[in-house]
């Protein structure tokens, strides 16, 4: 199974309001997690809607998380940018069928997608910003988000 960009999108700008805790708006994370601002525009609002970011209007204003890291549960975020449902047509028809519902193949694919979210439930936002070091070849994730170990000291005094 493969999550869309959007679920991608959205994690990564969850993971940038998380790494800064503070405001910050659509440029800057357009800038840092390089996704262009119209999405990320878009995204954000999904995310307010979702109860994941909390915006605050006027000339000093931007968004935050709504809540903290440790609170914020991966398969919410999921169920939120994500077709919750998977169904196979039948007989290998785009139709309406009465039967799809009752299929075994429709059955199993709603009990692997219920054990995938909740898999996903076990684990919050924090889960993703736990620092491991990086392998040869690899970013850390403030490499990833653009923040350099200087911005971070500054952005957490």
């Amino acid at each position: 199974m493969r999550l869309t960009k959007q679920t991608s999108q959205a994690l990564r700008i969850l993971l940038h309001c998380a790494r800064v805790r503070r405001l910050t708006n659509a440029g800057e994370i357009s800038r840092t997690t390089l996704i262009t601002e119209h999405n990320v525009a878009k995204l954000v609002a999904l995310l307010v809607q979702g109860g994941f970011l909390k915006t605050m209007r006027g000339r000093t204003g931007g968004v935050r998380l709504a809540h903290a890291p440790e609170e914020i549960r991966l398969g919410d975020v999921v169920r939120l940018t994500e077709s919750t449902s998977m169904e196979a047509d039948c007989f290998g028809e785009p139709i309406d069928c009465s039967i799809r519902p009752l299929s075994p193949v429709n059955r199993i694919f709603s009990q692997a997608l219920t054990a995938f979210t909740e898999v996903l439930d076990q684990h919050t936002l924090a889960d993703l910003m736990v620092r491991h070091p990086a392998q040869a070849g690899e970013s850390s994730m403030e490499a990833v988000l653009g923040l350099t170990e200087p911005e971070l000291a500054d952005r957490q005094a």
